[in-house]
């Protein structure tokens, strides 16, 4: 059943509420058509818990699904023997051709559940029971997506934040940046080169907004009409089709993630690759988009993605039949959190705005937020106040929520171009939807430095370094993230990409390292090959910048062009404590100048 919205437009973002006609409905699974999981009981010649033999047919099917980083990412966190498994080989299609010529189409696909969603009326869903392949069949419980707050302030009237102590021109973004110390991570070269990651929302205008056209798009996919555009469209297939605002909310998260354009916006992760799913419809409110949510997490998840942001949040619904409650906030029942939880236990770390249903007894908790292993984000405002809007704790089964806070009141943002048709607009906009890209886009810059960490780790160096670490609580939940501190909890770090300074005669290559520990400024070194020879080593010098702990930034004259396509590099610094490198695990992985691109890159 649709639910009818109210759209109030106040500076290119929107608000969803249930009308009071809607409360008072209820659903009836005999006259209804309702949403139900269908769940398989094997996938064909492959049945739950049989060994996956490298080079079986069932291991070929799974891996086919997989990507060399997906493999890296999963086996921070699973032995060799289990980096492929029965989750992995796709639903057996000739059950999916059975449950179609019943007249019902599926409108997801799970391979981690073996399961297909769909939505029918009683008479059908009888026939379903007869099929010999079903195991079993799940009624779903209603959800409603949390709605945004928009600020309704213009940039016009605003203190615009420049400051000579940054390496970036941050414009109206600076705030947000600087209250949770992203701008002490950009200014050591820190930005989160190298990390693959993944965001669910409701489009994506990328292509025309100044502060979007430039990042690494690797992919995209609309999960609700199954095509592979995420912006805003109207085509033959697509009924209903999108709303005018439909990639609205995504083109602000993503800005507010990963955005790039000096003066105006620089979001904390801006050189992060992106894989974008479209799994929320605007044209619509129904529960199915809960079911989008878990395909685009499974296909995010295969590519390698290693953070996820999602600001699609979920929470109860009032009518009675299938509704999920207050009790079932316990990281375990709703469709959506299983898939984050499976997301996290293949080494993803899933970052979830905590929704926007205010301090409430009982707890406001939505889902998936409820997640033991979903990073839930609450919001503060520029004082670090508690947005009163902000969602909070515990789950129902009585743990803290959220796990930590970002600003997520008056953050400076991108609107898309398809109900501004300008593609440079911005505005200021609210709601934990924001300091949740804010905090993944940290997390991505964690992973930048230490690529090895777990997701149980990131979310522990981002908690320990927050600033209630001492008292959580659930409104705060560990405090207000710190970036640096973060980056540097588990020890010492390195500029994910050196600075190439080139006065035409010689070119001067620098990075930054930074530690809590006395850096060795002796063991600071470029490692270098020309033609395919064996790495020679140069010593770096250290300039006027170094602190007490000799952290700061080194430099050399490199004695050959950089950018030739005959020359590979990487770097080398230790402390009193550890040796680390740039990229990681060099040198089989290491930088070059890409003639194509024209840019450095990492193979």
């Amino acid at each position: 059943m649709s639910l009818p919205k109210i759209k109030i437009i106040i500076f290119f973002l929107f608000t969803l509420q249930l009308t009071p006609i809607a409360l008072s409905q209820t659903i009836s699974p005999e006259t209804n058509a309702y949403r139900y999981w269908i769940y398989f009981k094997d996938k064909g010649n492959f049945k739950l818990g049989d060994a996956l033999v490298k080079g079986s047919e069932g291991y070929n099917l799974a891996i086919a699904e997989l990507t060399e980083k997906a493999l890296w990412r999963r086996s921070k966190v699973l032995t060799a023997d289990m980096l492929v498994s029965y989750n992995d080989i796709p639903v057996n299609q000739s059950y999916i051709q059975q449950i179609k010529s019943l007249g019902i189409e599926p409108k997801a696909v799970s391979k981690w559940l073996n399961a297909v969603s769909i939505i029918v009326k009683k008479d059908k869903l009888d026939e379903v029971k007869k099929l010999s392949f079903v195991e079993k069949i799940e009624g779903v419980g209603y959800l409603e997506k949390v709605k945004i707050i928009p600020s309704g302030k213009s940039k016009n009237n605003s203190i615009r934040y420049i400051t000579e102590k940054t390496k970036y021109d941050y414009g109206y973004s600076y705030w947000q940046n600087q209250q949770i110390n992203v701008p002490a991570l950009h200014n050591i070269g820190v930005t989160g080169f190298g990390v693959t990651l993944g965001m669910c929302d409701d489009g994506f205008n990328w292509r025309k907004h100044e502060a979007l056209d430039t990042r690494n798009v690797k992919d995209e996919y609309d999960w609700i009409f199954k095509d592979d555009s995420v912006q805003y469209q109207m085509q033959p297939n697509q009924i209903p089709g999108d709303s005018y605002d439909q990639d609205g909310h995504g083109t602000s998260t993503m800005s507010t993630l990963g955005g790039y354009f000096p003066g105006q916006l620089i979001g904390p992760a801006f050189d992060v690759e992106f894989y974008l799913s479209k799994t929320e419809a605007g044209a619509t409110e129904t529960p199915v988009e809960e079911d989008y949510w878990l395909e685009g997490v499974e296909w995010m998840e295969s590519r390698g993605v290693e953070v996820i942001s999602s600001s699609l949040i979920y929470k109860p619904f009032d009518p009675p039949n299938n509704n999920y409650d207050y009790k079932d906030m316990n990281g375990k029942t709703t469709i959506i959190v299983q898939a984050a939880e499976i997301a996290a236990k293949l080494g993803v770390v899933v970052v979830n705005s905590m929704g926007n249903e205010y301090q409430t007894n009982p707890p406001s908790i939505v889902s998936p937020p409820d997640g033991e292993d979903v990073i839930a984000v609450g919001a503060v405002d520029s004082a670090g106040r508690i947005a009163v809007f902000s969602s909070n704790g515990p789950t129902s089964d009585g743990r803290i929520k959220p796990d930590v806070v970002a600003m997520g009141v008056d953050v400076y943002a991108a609107a898309s171009y398809s109900f501004t048709y300008d593609t440079a607009g911005y505005s200021y906009v609210s709601g934990t939807s924001f300091s949740g890209p804010l905090t993944a886009g940290v997390c991505a810059l964690i992973l930048s430095v230490h690529p090895e960490l777990t997701p149980e780790q990131v979310k522990e160096a981002l908690k320990m370094s927050a600033n209630k670490h001492n008292s959580p609580n659930n409104v705060f939940g560990w405090g207000l993230i710190n970036a640096y501190d973060a980056a540097l909890y588990f020890g010492m770090i390195l500029s994910n990409k050196p600075d190439i300074t080139d006065n035409g005669e010689s070119q001067i290559i620098s990075i930054n390292v930074a530690s809590k520990n006395s850096v060795l400024p002796e063991k600071i070194k470029m490692y270098y090959s020309q033609n395919g020879n064996e790495f020679k080593e140069l010593l770096m010098v250290p300039d006027d910048k170094i602190d007490k702990n000799n952290s700061g930034r080194y430099s050399l004259t490199v004695p050959f062009d950089i950018k030739a396509d005959n020359i590979k590099f990487y770097f080398s610094a230790s402390d009193e404590k550890e040796t680390r490198t740039s990229p990681y695990n060099a040198p089989s992985k290491f930088f070059y100048f890409n003639q194509d691109t024209k840019k450095l890159e990492i193979y």
